[in-house]
């Protein structure tokens, strides 16, 4: 219908006013409309003024249906694999990098170079930071930082005991050389 202008639509209209009348224009013209893409995919009523019925008449355009993706993980080979990485093993759970229950250890180089302070207030150097009793800090390492709590001093065995994550750890000072 984009070919067409104002005038030449209107003649249209006088035309179809003349030979169907004024019920079939109206359903001329919705047809025109659906034709030329301005109806939606909903369902159309055409109500006609014959005998006050109103009849419903259905689009000929169908709403599709949309399939449902189903995704199942394979347990085994013969299941399937991973489209992504057709040699993994991963999705079966026999990888070496499978998890386990256990919580992760911290690797960290932590090492007590000093104890001072009095007994009632105890100082340990841990690596390059200073620990009193049960405070925490972030203690400079290799790999950059870790948080670490010191539970407990003991000057006269020259040990501290420490909070790393979820491990607890014990360092000594080294004997003098």
């Amino acid at each position: 219908m984009s070919h067409l202008n104002k005038s030449d639509v209107m003649k249209y209209r006088t035309n179809m006013l003349r030979t169907v009348g004024a019920v079939g224009l109206f359903v001329t013209w919705g047809s025109l409309l659906l034709a030329g893409g301005a109806a939606t995919n909903a369902t159309m009523v055409v109500r006609a003024r014959t005998a006050n019925v109103v009849a419903p008449v259905a689009s000929p355009f169908a709403e599709p249906t949309v399939p449902l993706s189903n995704f199942v993980v394979p347990r085994k080979v013969s299941e399937g694999k991973d489209p992504f990485f057709p040699n993994s093993t991963r999705v079966y759970g026999t990888d070496s990098t499978a998890r386990t229950n256990s919580a992760p250890s911290i690797v960290a180089d932590l090492t007590l170079k000093g104890i001072s302070g009095t007994t009632e207030q105890p100082l340990a150097i841990i690596n390059t930071t200073t620990f009193t009793t049960s405070e925490i800090n972030e203690v400079i390492i290799k790999n950059g930082r870790v948080r670490v709590q010191c539970l407990e001093i003991n000057m006269a065995a020259g040990t501290v005991l420490l909070q790393v994550g979820a491990e607890r750890r014990e360092l000594r000072l080294q004997p003098l050389k």
